[in-house]
């Protein structure tokens, strides 16, 4: 089997189980002890994962929250910054969109586009967009996390690094801190976030009130790194700073 093939399969068993020890692994794997042994510590390195005696557990901080719970959440707030981030789009742009509830209520606004091409690692928007007949959609491969849709590991990194003539990107995030640090809650998908939003030439973070101020796990860019920050509202020493950083665009 080969090793990107072996990292995914651990990634999506500790997605499920959490824990998971070595002998399980190698039952599973079909691979010696040895072999999971080395595989484990190149993806605690990789900070993938976190070693424990005899086995593995997932690096996540946080229990994850289903995809459905967050879509419910600030419901109006992540409506205006969509809307305000749909009016950047101009039709027969190629635009990459990352995962999470904000950047999916921008798929559910891209219906009317005339003609373009999507880029995503959402299972959701992904589906969303695929009914859109003017619109054509790429969905990268990868391991999918259950409870969220987002699509991570290794080969989500490799799509996006090697794509060429993306317009724009957008993406969500957990937290952005008060030196315009962007931060996910989770390793891997900060890592698939990172690449998605690199491989566009205009960069766009969408976020809504509760997540500034704050840190999180994994770190995704700093605002520098983009060409706007989307949002209906933020306290105003921060705004103040943000504008130092970047565009402010107000939903």
């Amino acid at each position: 089997m080969k090793v990107q093939r072996r990292e995914q399969q651990i990634i999506s068993l500790l997605e499920t189980h959490k824990e998971i020890s070595v002998a399980e692994l190698g039952r599973i794997l079909d691979c010696s002890v040895s072999t999971i042994r080395k595989q484990l510590a190149v993806m605690e390195e990789a900070g993938l994962l976190i070693r424990t005696y005899g086995g593995a557990r997932a690096i996540d901080r946080f229990v994850d929250e289903s995809f459905e719970s967050k879509r419910y959440k600030s419901i109006a707030e992540k409506h205006r910054i969509a809307e305000k981030a749909r009016t950047l789009i101009p039709t027969g742009a190629a635009i990459a969109l990352g995962s999470g509830t904000t950047v999916y209520a921008l798929a559910t606004l891209l219906d009317n586009q005339y003609s373009g091409t999507v880029y995503t690692n959402s299972m959701q928007s992904a589906d969303f967009l695929s009914h859109c007949q003017n619109l054509e959609v790429h969905l990268s491969c990868g391991v999918v996390r259950g409870h969220t849709g987002t699509i991570i590991g290794h080969e989500v990194k490799e799509y996006f690094g090697g794509l060429g003539g993306i317009d724009y990107a957008f993406i969500g995030c957990d937290a952005i801190d008060e030196n315009g640090n962007i931060f996910n809650d989770n390793l891997a998908v900060a890592a698939a976030e990172q690449a998605l939003l690199l491989s566009a030439k205009k960069r766009f973070i969408l976020c809504d009130s509760t997540k500034f101020g704050k840190s999180s796990t994994a770190r995704i860019a700093n605002l520098r790194d983009c060409d706007g920050l989307i949002t209906c509202s933020a306290p105003n020493v921060l705004l103040t700073i943000y504008r130092g950083l970047t565009e402010i665009i107000l939903g």
